[in-house]
């Protein structure tokens, strides 16, 4: 295993210690049903079509970039065709091992979930339907702070070219998460080429830490969706993220349970692309 410890002395907030490693990803344990067992943070999408070659994807989106302990949740939506979620190239002799879905039926929907506990790169396809493959990049690298532990799942440097979009998991250390009481945080992204605010906007969870995806390549425009589920997962921030800049990235709870916070609980950190 290797171990790089790189600190950010960051001039307003706090410094942030990016660490990474890398090991081996091992088998873990994934689970299917009609409702998720639990709250899952990330949705893929098995498209309709997707039993057909000619459909340009299988599961959408094929590439996702994710911090450790991200729980991705995997949804049927290919109307009454069965398929499965499976680690591994298809053929190869550990098909199967990290996780495997089984065969999940459209109807009803059926969704199946896998927490990613360990860093590495898992590719997986359908056994049913194996001419497309797609993949999971799981990174333990994170921006830690005296109020945050931010997971990034690029690592220390956002690769634009090669993984066009990454989530962040934003959690509190000095607010408890019991999966009931709201927060809500403020995020803004700026620009550092231009020194201009490119996205700034308030979510709410169900006291829950904040899952928020960077997508890069989506036009001049800047937007975001979401969460992926109801009430809980990823929300996406789309925007014309370029290669070779900085973007400073602020983070602070405004409130819990509907209440402004007593003290300030925030955090700054930079994001590189590369």
């Amino acid at each position: 295993m290797t171990t790089k410890h790189i600190l950010l002395i960051l001039p307003i907030v706090l410094a942030l210690t990016i660490h990474i490693s890398n090991t081996e990803i091992f088998a873990q344990t994934g689970s299917m049903g009609s409702v998720p067992e639990v709250n899952p943070d990330y949705a893929v999408n098995i498209v309709p079509g997707a039993s057909l070659k000619e459909t340009p994807f299988h599961y959408y989106p094929p590439k996702i970039a994710i911090p450790t302990d991200t729980v991705v949740s995997w949804l049927n939506l290919d109307v009454g065709q069965p398929h499965t979620v499976t680690s591994g190239q298809p053929g190869a002799a550990d098909k199967g091992v990290v996780f495997n879905s089984g065969v999940m039926p459209a109807f009803p929907v059926r969704s199946f979930e896998f927490t990613f506990s360990q860093p590495g790169e898992v590719l997986y396809h359908c056994i049913i339907h194996p001419w497309r493959v797609a993949s999971v990049s799981v990174s333990d690298a994170s921006f830690s702070g005296a109020s945050f532990e931010i997971g990034l799942g690029s690592g220390a440097t956002w690769n634009i070219s090669s993984t066009p979009r990454v989530l962040m998991d934003i959690s509190p250390k000095t607010v408890p998460l019991d999966k009931v009481t709201p927060i809500t945080y403020n995020v803004t992204i700026n620009d550092g080429g231009n020194n201009q605010t490119l996205f700034s906007e308030l979510f709410t969870t169900g006291g829950e830490s904040l899952p928020l995806e960077l997508v890069s390549g989506m036009g001049n425009e800047t937007s975001f969706y979401g969460p992926d589920f109801s009430t809980t997962g990823a929300y996406h921030v789309q925007s014309d993220f370029k290669q070779g800049t900085s973007y400073p990235i602020s983070v602070e709870i405004v409130s819990v349970d509907g209440k402004p916070v007593e003290f300030p609980i925030k955090a700054s950190f930079s994001l590189k692309t590369t």
